[in-house]
């Protein structure tokens, strides 16, 4: 007897140990998620929503601990509708970066939410000037932006020509700091040279840093023709292509005018009248209607073909002899 009991009572020393090495988030009647807001700016309070479901008609006060921010406020959850409660955790962080909340009961944890504080995206301007005259070809000209760990972040295009020597283009970026740099091809270099057609005059090697904070921020390359630019290159506006000019330096064929079609448009509503009549619209002239004299013409015709038919009618009627 005395050893059942014995075996008893070590069978509830292992069962009580089982239960106490079970989550506490198993044994509440209810789960808990903590949703994060999208990113805030740095020092601004972000609210993170507590959304409890199942029971909720007593629920225990939750433990709220932040790394990386400071806890400014809690409003508890209440019902908001059937097994649902909702409540709101306010966390601020000076700067910019990560701040984790965790919510507790009973030293369990119930749920993890990671705040993001980052400054709202800054627009970078990267504009091109060609100085190349007002005969300059169109161009393109291409740049790369590059963070501070040297990857790149954004591809921008900008276009050039006589008529509109300044070109740009825009990007939307985090706050930090950037390079800029130009991607020279073939005929584009840093300073002329044989077979060089352009150079990039400013900034000083095709490259410009910028820190983007609140303001937008504009970065400017300058563009000079070169010796072996060739000569007589003039642009046709709107078509945009390159056409042979006086001097010797050809690049392309010369688009001939487009000339008016060699047809008559049909496009209108056909008139009533005795005939088939061609539309009153389009680029041909209006027919003119039919008047008496071609009546009277028709009937003269028709009398003479009728008196033609009755006098051979006549003829054949008569007896041969």
């Amino acid at each position: 007897m005395p050893r059942r009991i014995a075996a008893l009572l070590a069978a509830a020393v292992a069962a009580f140990t089982l239960l106490a090495a079970v989550p506490a988030a198993a044994q509440v009647p209810y789960t808990v998620t903590a949703v994060a807001p999208p990113p805030v700016q740095p020092g601004a309070q972000a609210a993170v929503t507590i959304r409890v479901e199942g029971q909720v008609a007593a629920l225990p006060s939750f433990g709220y601990d932040v790394e990386g921010g400071t806890l400014v406020g809690v409003l508890a959850p209440t019902p908001v509708a059937a097994g649902i409660a909702e409540g709101t955790v306010f966390v601020r962080r000076e700067t910019a970066g990560a701040a984790r909340l965790t919510v507790t009961f009973a030293g369990q944890t119930l749920a993890v939410a990671d705040v993001r504080f980052a400054a709202p995206d800054s627009t970078l301007r990267v504009q091109t000037t060609l100085n190349a005259g007002p005969d300059a070809a169109a161009r393109t000209w291409r740049y790369q932006v590059l963070d501070a760990a040297g990857a790149v972040v954004a591809e921008l295009q900008t276009s050039t020509s006589g008529d509109a020597p300044t070109g740009a283009a825009e990007a939307a970026l985090p706050a930090g700091a950037y390079a800029v740099r130009q991607v020279l091809g073939s005929d584009t270099a840093l300073a002329c040279a044989p077979g060089v057609f352009y150079a990039v005059a400013n900034p000083a090697g095709a490259v410009a840093t910028v820190t983007l904070g609140a303001a937008p921020a504009v970065v400017s390359f300058t563009i000079i023709p070169c010796p072996d630019l060739p000569e007589g290159l003039e642009v046709v506006i709107p078509v945009d292509t390159i056409v042979p000019g006086a001097g010797t330096g050809i690049v392309g064929e010369p688009v001939e005018a487009p000339a008016e079609p060699p047809f008559s448009e049909v496009a209108g509503v056909r008139q009533p009248g005795p005939g088939v009549l061609p539309p009153a619209a389009g680029n041909s002239p209006a027919p003119r209607p039919a008047g008496p004299a071609p009546l009277l013409i028709a009937g003269v015709l028709l009398l003479l073909s009728g008196g033609g038919v009755l006098l051979l009618g006549r003829l054949r009627s008569r007896p041969l002899v």
